[in-house]
């Protein structure tokens, strides 16, 4: 397979756009494979120079790209899934992916990762579908084979969503903005064509009343679905941008929730859920790079609506981010009213995505605190080189890691390569809030005192304004535990991911087995100007009885951290088992983890009362070396 990038004109309605794409079609091509397929795949870039090459975590290198295949449980070592590779303006690169045996089958996407260009890239439309197919035979439900491909293909309905037309420039991420501050070729831009109004047609799309701030689906605006009220469709739905969340249900033409049309959740980012359910909150939510699977049947002829409609009463489970309200697919549905029942009953998943939840302490060998904080920074610095491991963990082992938010106001969607991770539980939040200001940043305990832990680049003179009423977001644990209305920010327990939203002042603890990859695992925020400004870290997966040395401070202070006596990593699992072996002193799988603290990667757990002498006498040890 040969996926070429060049600049193509892309005709929407009566407007054309001059866009980065593969083959010259928008979305690209979608890959159909199987478990246990090779594919290769060479990127031949066609793109020119001159193009913008500043130093790294700022918008550059549009014309450079690469490819990441997102979601699929895969290697990230050449010539597989390694997004630092470079292919330049004129060169061409062969990727060889081995798609594992035991990757769940499911929806997942392909798409550039340059750091710098990234969000240009994706929003110009560089994107397509990959499918990993059901296995046609008694493993996967005979109802399930009647609206998937390749037996039923034409019920097996492919959604890309992409900020296609998002031209308001809501945070840095209108898209002549982003071609402005890369400094993109002058033939890419669309202000060398005057308006009849007046001016030219960059300032016309930018005009915000003109409300030129748009997905397309499929590479159209606002497209139609024929159906029939006897049939069921599978939607594969992608939301293949960095910049909006898409708050997913079918209504009717006048925006109303319709009982017309059922909807059945089966799976998350690629991962079947243990059966179809209905919607928890009567939506579906799809953050930035998400992916989910519906089964939709509708048993009454009309015309319906697959929109994103956002709803105040789900504010403080989301927190601030840009939310779409816009129909997406219009459905238009023919014949005698009906009555489908769909059954509920779905794949086995493999093992390595089976259930964590009811590990003890003692079965895991490894925690991480991922921290995100203002000013594009993950672990409080911005990202520097990939061999800069901030973690390390072992193969094939249990990892318990923490996803905290010291931004007080603003969410962030963290993906995590090559292992999906499952969402454990949601936890009191007793750490710092974090602010932002044109001299720095600065990390401030919940009673508005400096913490003492800081930051490597802390220098004491920063000049910041605390916000009015920063902890407004605080109490996401009870929400969360509570479910039903407001909740729709949150993942439940049990779910797997690859991404997952994490708002202000939440702590989150997920889980995964760091399962038959050794390499780098990049984490980073998919709101992609966040990304490729330095929103982003790598950690490190090696073989059993490597070393575990790895960056995991920035300075002394530890992500999540703030009073000096502060435990690393804390007890962020209000809920998990607690069986813990303190016995050994050794990080093998072999036995259990250490008690103490280890610089070397994987930290040791202990129970809330007896960890924390342990913890802030090394702390207090190493500011004196």
């Amino acid at each position: 397979m040969t996926l070429t990038v060049q600049v193509s004109d892309i005709k929407i309605d009566w407007l054309t756009l001059h866009r980065r794409c593969y083959d010259g079609v928008f979305p690209g091509p979608t890959w159909r494979v199987k478990r246990g397929d090779v594919v290769n795949v060479t990127v031949v870039n066609t793109l020119g120079l001159p193009h913008k090459t500043e130093a790294p975590n700022q918008l550059r290198l549009p014309n450079t790209t690469n490819l990441h295949t997102h979601g699929l449980h895969i290697s990230s070592k050449e010539p597989q899934d390694n997004v630092f590779v470079h292919i330049h303006p004129g060169e061409s690169y062969t990727y060889s992916y081995q798609i594992d045996s035991e990757n769940p089958s499911g929806t997942y996407w392909y798409h550039p990762h340059l750091h710098g260009a990234t969000l240009l890239q994706v929003h110009s439309g560089m994107a397509g579908m990959i499918i990993v197919e059901d296995d046609a035979d008694a493993t996967t439900p005979s109802h399930l084979r009647a609206v998937s491909c390749p037996e039923n293909c034409a019920h097996d309905i492919q959604l890309m969503f992409q900020p296609t037309l998002q031209y308001i420039n809501n945070g840095g991420r209108g898209f002549a903005n982003i071609q402005q501050t890369i400094q993109d070729n002058p033939n890419y831009r669309h202000n060398q064509y005057p308006v009849t109004a007046g001016g030219n047609l960059e300032e016309w799309l930018t005009n915000q009343a003109n409300g030129i701030d748009h997905f397309t689906t499929n590479g159209q605006l606002w497209p139609q679905l024929a159906m029939t009220t006897t049939e069921t469709k599978r939607f594969r739905m992608v939301n293949a941008g960095g910049s909006a969340i898409l708050e997913l249900l079918i209504t009717d033409t006048s925006q109303q929730p319709t009982s017309a049309c059922s909807v059945l959740e089966i799976a998350y980012d690629g991962v079947y859920l243990d059966e179809a359910r209905t919607p928890l909150t009567g939506k579906t939510l799809l953050i930035p790079s998400g992916k989910v699977d519906w089964l939709v049947a509708c048993g009454t002829a009309g015309t319906y609506e697959l929109r994103s409609l956002s709803s105040n009463v789900d504010n403080l489970s989301i927190g601030g981010f840009q939310r779409l309200n816009q129909n997406l697919l219009t459905i238009v549905v023919t014949g005698t009213s009906s009555s489908i029942t769909v059954p509920t009953s779905l794949p086995t998943r493999p093992s390595f995505v089976g259930d964590f939840r009811s590990l003890t302490q003692d079965q895991v060998f490894g925690r991480f605190v991922i921290e995100a904080s203002p000013g594009t920074r993950l672990n409080r610095e911005r990202f520097q080189s990939n061999t800069n491991y901030r973690f390390k963990a072992q193969l094939n082992t249990n990892q318990e890691w923490y996803l905290v938010n010291s931004d007080p106001g603003a969410a962030h969607p963290i993906h995590i390569h090559v292992n999906h991770f499952q969402v454990i539980s949601y936890n009191s939040y007793t750490g710092p809030y974090s602010v932002s200001g044109r001299t720095g940043y600065v990390f401030f305990d919940q009673d508005n005192s400096v913490c003492a832990h800081q930051h490597s680049a802390y220098t004491g003179n920063e000049n910041v304004q605390t916000p009015n009423n920063p902890l407004r977001y605080l109490g996401h644990d009870a929400r969360w535990a509570a479910g039903g209305t407001g909740t729709l920010g949150y993942s439940e327990a049990g779910l797997f991911r690859d991404a997952i939203l994490v708002p202000p002042l939440v702590n989150i603890t997920i889980r995964f087995n760091a399962h038959k990859y050794t390499g780098e695992v990049v984490v980073h925020c998919h709101l992609l100007n966040h990304e490729d400004t330095g929103m982003m870290l790598t950690a490190d997966i090696v073989d059993q009885g490597a070393d575990l040395t790895a960056s995991i401070p920035s300075g002394t202070a530890y992500p999540g951290t703030c009073k000096e006596n502060d435990p690393y990593p804390f007890n962020a699992c209000d809920s998990c088992p607690t069986t813990i072996n303190t016995s050994s002193t050794t990080t093998t799988p072999a036995a259990s983890p250490t008690e103490t603290i280890s610089l070397g990667g994987e930290a040791a757990f202990l129970t809330p009362r007896s960890w924390n002498f342990t913890v802030f006498l090394i702390l207090g040890l190493l500011q004196l070396v």
